[in-house]
């Protein structure tokens, strides 16, 4: 008897754990369907052109929209410059159900002793990845993003990807989130960009073209062409991943 009731009490444990499981999976799927890409886009565009003195750079037609397999789904992109920016890539993703979601560089003219900056936040079909660092030479990266270290590490960041080596911050934002977070990670981008922004108005002088080359190296070697060869095929990654890091 004492067997039996044992056993009916881990059955009932098991099947507690099973339910409360289902829900959080239930929570999450409806997390995710609900994920505005389209509105973080839009909204980091906004911060983009209230926050610095853009020009439109031309970009080719299929590049600024690239319509996904069999018509489903877009990458749209669009592309400027300023000041002290020579190249500011901001790519709305919707590539649905496999992928969507924002990516955005700034790479600041080669005449400033200063790193790249690259974020994107991804939902991916059971969570949502989120990046922002600086890449460039380490004397440039050291101090670009202590501002929201805090912030980062409260998401759970963690070390970039191994392939880009020491040409990250250490202290960028490298996280997955449950799709619930979304919000959360959108912020944590956010204030990256903004930090990143504010140490720019006084970046020094200098000369980052060999750090620019060695960060376009690494991303077109490893990021997100990759990935989108895979989906829109390799010309079209390889042309798309030289505007964003080249």
């Amino acid at each position: 008897m004492d067997r039996l009731a044992k056993g009916i009490e881990l059955g009932k444990q098991l099947l507690a754990e099973t339910s409360r499981r289902a829900r959080t999976l239930e929570e999450d799927l409806k997390a995710r369907r609900e994920v505005d890409v389209a509105g973080m886009f839009a909204g980091l565009r906004a911060r983009l052109v209230d926050q610095l003195p853009l020009s439109p750079l031309p970009i080719d037609a299929d590049l600024a929209d690239k319509p996904g397999p069999l018509g489903l789904g877009r990458v749209h992109t669009e592309a400027w410059q300023s000041d002290r920016l020579r190249k500011v890539v901001l790519s709305h993703v919707s590539l649905p159900p496999v992928i969507e979601g924002v990516a955005l560089t700034l790479i600041p003219v080669t005449e400033l002793d200063f790193p790249c900056f690259a974020a994107d936040l991804m939902a991916l079909p059971w969570q949502v990845s989120v990046n922002a660092d600086v890449y460039g030479r380490d004397w440039q990266t050291r101090e670009a993003l202590r501002a929201v270290r805090t912030t980062f590490f409260r998401l759970g960041s963690g070390p970039g990807p191994l392939w880009l080596g020491k040409l990250g911050s250490g202290q960028g934002l490298h996280a997955k989130l449950r799709p619930r977070q979304v919000e959360e990670g959108l912020a944590a981008l956010t204030q990256g960009m903004a930090a990143y922004l504010g140490e720019l108005a006084d970046a020094p002088p200098g000369r980052s073209v060999e750090g620019q080359a060695m960060v376009f190296h690494a991303f077109h070697q490893n990021g997100p062409r990759k990935r989108l060869a895979r989906i829109l095929g390799e010309p079209w990654a390889e042309r798309y991943s030289r505007l964003l890091f080249e």
